[in-house]
């Protein structure tokens, strides 16, 4: 008879939250944590392109190790692009310096052969994340990352020659390339994947339920507790529908919500969400008062109720942020709670 092999756990404070496991101290990671407001990032792009970063897996590793090294963060995100998927389509993605398409999105792309298969196009982001892994310390979490299909569908409508109508089409290409992305990931030991939808805040409800839902729902049950989701200010409705997918694990609130007494009604965990422009403010003092009663406001909750949070923005961090703060935010949420 075979024992079952238990998960490794890397970071505790990261798999408590995850599991909703009571703890006093939260788990802290920002999106876009390897960014253009860190000088280690900088510094890189002085010697490399952005491309270079996102493809060489040396550089993949470093730029996304600059951040655990510097700020001491519970958990490292891969480094790289959402994009590529469009670029395997045909789509000819360069980046000067944001990211532009050579070729329109059109049927004839969505339908031609290809002429590698994907988990060879892509191999560069999987041995950085490899490499990443075997990087990273043994009290770090990993933490990959894909874009949604309907995000990438209205990044494709950036060429202005691209078909608006092919919504339909190109949900089902995408969504196997997509999936196939994760799986390649998962074949190295992360604690969690996030599916990145910004664009889906434009979305009602119902065509959120139709062309947003049923993907997060498939993969989620293929990786039951091991995906996160992400729209920017996700309201209430969308909010309520995503509590229904049994498997999905984690979602992002916004700085207009109250995180904790969504926690208190769900069972998901949630990150949030301390907003992106007081993280910011050049003015320290200024800074510290919008900090300071950000975790006057978590100290006044009870233990149960701060069950299942993950300690972070409300969105990416900007570029304009000072690195100071982002060490204070780290610093005073550790000691002060």
């Amino acid at each position: 008879m075979e024992l079952e092999t238990l998960p490794k756990i890397y970071n505790q404070k990261f798999y408590n939250a995850l599991h909703r496991i009571e703890q006093k101290v939260p788990p802290i990671w920002l999106m876009r944590q390897a960014g253009r407001y860190h000088s280690h990032y900088q510094n890189l792009k002085t010697k490399h392109t952005f491309e270079e970063l996102c493809k060489i897996p040396e550089l993949i590793c470093e730029t996304t190790m600059g951040p655990i090294q510097d700020f001491d963060f519970d958990a490292a995100i891969l480094f790289s692009d959402i994009l590529f998927p469009l670029d395997y389509l045909g789509m000819g993605l360069a980046f000067n310096p944001g990211p532009e398409f050579a070729n329109p999105l059109t049927e004839q792309i969505l339908n031609q052969d290809k002429e590698q298969s994907f988990s060879d196009y892509i191999k560069f982001q999987i041995d950085g994340l490899a490499l990443i892994r075997d990087t990273l310390p043994d009290n770090k979490s990993l933490i990959g990352f894909v874009g949604a299909p309907y995000t990438l569908f209205k990044f494709a409508q950036r060429h202005p020659q691209s078909n608006s109508n092919l919504l339909n089409d190109f949900l089902p290409v995408i969504e196997k390339i997509l999936e196939e992305n994760i799986d390649l990931q998962f074949g190295i030991d992360l604690d969690i994947l996030m599916i990145f939808d910004t664009e889906a805040q434009h979305l009602n409800l119902d065509e959120f339920n139709k062309y947003v839902k049923p993907f997060i729902e498939k993969i989620a049950h293929k990786y039951p507790g091991k995906i996160g989701y992400f729209t920017k200010d996700i309201d209430d409705e969308k909010y309520e529908s995503l509590k229904t997918i049994k498997d999905l694990r984690l979602t992002v609130v916004g700085s207009n919500q109250d995180i904790f007494s969504k926690l208190s009604n769900t069972d998901l965990s949630l990150q949030g969400n301390f907003p992106n422009r007081y993280l910011a403010i050049e003015d320290i003092d200024e800074f510290k008062k919008h900090l300071d009663n950000f975790i006057k406001y978590i100290k006044d909750q009870d233990l149960a109720k701060r069950v299942g949070w993950i300690c972070s923005l409300d969105h990416g961090v900007l570029k304009t942020t000072p690195e100071h703060n982002v060490k204070l935010f780290i610093e005073k949420i550790r000691t002060e709670l």
